[in-house]
């Protein structure tokens, strides 16, 4: 097997892919049924341990070591004689201590507790970490310290927790199912155990870590959300239905009629630069991605260097979030239950590389609705474009790892991700009817065919001097003679819902102003 494309320049030549895609079936013939091998890219040196899928897209990336002709750790035998002896390095992955990564985890939630920080100016001084904040960082650390029952060395309280509570997470185990194991493990160990006997304590022992929701109760008929100003009130002030549910003897309890989960985003974001792990990743977009008018991740793309140009003072520093979101409903009990419907919110931020940007553990769940909002779903996006329009405005300071000091983090929406009914749903545009299209607008080309609305006009788009203009037969009999439509600027479009004139009603005026609000960002 030829293996010249290792010391191939050109990383985008067919030669060389073809030789990662060799290298690959390679490591995974002679190491079946591995999920991690070593990194031969000139980055992580065979030093590291990375998925197989992570291998190629480094070896893309970074390149091959040039030295790294005979691939004995990843199982190939040497010929000559002198090395017939040498053992073959099995495809392990490295033992890491469960306790140094929980260890690593409160130093990445309370950084400034636990890290030296930078104070080479006033900006970067960070804010003191309060007296709460403190009780909750060294409550983490005492159980961090504990040994699960006395002699045990392999785990803390802390650490037998997170591991059983990944894997509740990882196998999708009920709380009840989590219950039922947590007692038998309990009752497995020596009597003076300090594991918690329930799911409930478990949660508690984790609080400190951060990164929890807060539950905000809605309308029954979605007409607003108690929050804010309305936080107090007992009824609607618009359909004057209760906050509560009623009893059968008509008394009011306290059991709200509907509730949505709001996942804070601010804290999420700052996360991803108070860990080793993405702190630098974040600043990749800027600073590792190659420009060489290669489409590889958004930052590629026109739409993000357009809003480079409007935005200068967002884009002068890399470390300002570009988030994505998208929505869609669906129903967790299958045919059990044909009208239930849950709608998560997702947000994604862009500025990591590709081969992360996208994976689950980057996304953040912002919003839980756990009914079907029908066409009030801009009701319940209120504290997100609340808390997206402070992080425009004002930002967030936050600690850097990778640097050691502070700075305000600031996040702009730069795309919105849906099919076409969930796109009516959060645009407020219809995609019903004969004016379906929001390309097109009151120029769309539509009429009744076949017991349906059908979209006609295609041919607006192709060339002016195309034969498909003057064909009749092989369309809808006639030739067109209509113009493509206009393409609308993000102020236009603004502009015309400003123009419209809407009753005093709650729901409307609140949607009108939210779709306004996330118009004015996805537009660019």
């Amino acid at each position: 097997m030829s293996r010249r494309w290792i010391h191939n320049p050109n990383r985008c030549a067919d030669e060389y892919l073809d030789g990662i895609e060799d290298f690959i079936e390679f490591a995974r013939r002679q190491n079946p049924g591995a999920t991690r091998i070593r990194c031969p890219c000139r980055r992580c040196n065979n030093t590291l341990w990375e998925t197989i899928e992570n291998v190629g897209f480094h070896l893309v990336r970074n390149g091959m070591i040039e030295t790294y002709s005979i691939w004995n750790l990843h199982g190939e035998q040497v010929d000559h004689v002198s090395s017939s002896n040498a053992p073959r390095v099995d495809n392990v992955e490295p033992i890491v201590d469960p306790n140094d990564q929980v260890m690593g985890i409160i130093q990445d939630a309370f950084p400034f507790a636990s890290t030296t920080i930078n104070q080479e100016g006033e900006d970067d001084v960070p804010t003191p970490i309060d007296s709460a904040e403190f009780e909750q960082y060294k409550k983490l650390l005492k159980n961090a310290n504990q040994e699960l029952y006395p002699g045990c060395e392999s785990f803390s309280v802390l650490t037998a927790i997170v591991e059983l509570m990944h894997g509740k997470i990882k196998y999708r185990m009920s709380n009840l199912c989590f219950d039922y194991f947590l007692g038998v493990f309990k009752r497995m160990l020596p009597t003076d155990n300090c594991l918690p006997k329930d799911h409930k304590h478990a949660q508690k022992v984790l609080h400190g870590l951060g990164l929890g929701y807060e539950k905000i109760h809605a309308c029954k008929n979605n007409c607003m959300l108690f929050y804010k100003e309305h936080e107090t009130l007992d009824t609607c002030p618009i359909c004057n239905e209760s906050r509560f549910k009623m009893t059968s003897q008509n008394t009011t309890t306290k059991i709200p009629q509907k509730v949505m989960r709001y996942l804070p985003l601010k804290p999420r974001l700052q996360r991803l630069y108070m860990s080793t792990h993405t702190a630098t990743d974040m600043r990749w977009h800027k600073e590792k991605r190659v420009d060489d008018d290669v489409m590889r991740h958004p930052a590629d793309g026109e739409a993000w260097k357009e809003f480079d140009r409007t935005f200068p003072e967002f884009a002068a520093d890399p470390r300002n979030v570009r988030l994505g979101l998208a929505t869609d409903g669906f129903n967790p009990y299958g045919v059990l239950n044909q009208h239930h419907s849950t709608w998560p919110i997702f947000a994604f931020p862009y500025n990591l590389p590709p081969w992360k940007c996208m994976k689950k553990e980057y996304m953040m769940m912002t919003v839980l609705i756990t009914e079907d909002p029908g066409r009030s779903i801009d009701v319940y996006l209120r504290p997100l474009v609340d808390e997206l329009k402070d992080l425009w405005t004002n930002g967030v300071r936050t600690y850097d790892k990778s640097t050691g000091r502070m700075f305000t983090l600031r996040a702009a929406v730069m795309w919105t991700v849906n099919d076409f009914p969930a796109y009516a749903m959060v645009s407020g545009w219809s995609t019903n009817g004969y004016m379906a299209c929001p390309v097109c607008k009151e120029d769309v080309t539509s009429g009744w065919h076949a017991g349906k609305v059908c979209y006609l006009g295609h041919r607006r788009w192709l060339p002016w001097d195309h034969e498909w203009w003057e064909k009749e037969k092989e369309f809808d009999g006639n030739t067109e003679r209509c113009l493509r439509p206009r393409e609308w600027s993000g102020d236009e479009i603004l502009e015309q819902l400003n123009r419209l004139d809407f009753a005093l009603f709650g729901k409307t005026v609140s949607k009108v102003c939210i779709v306004c609000q996330i118009s004015r960002w996805v537009c660019f």
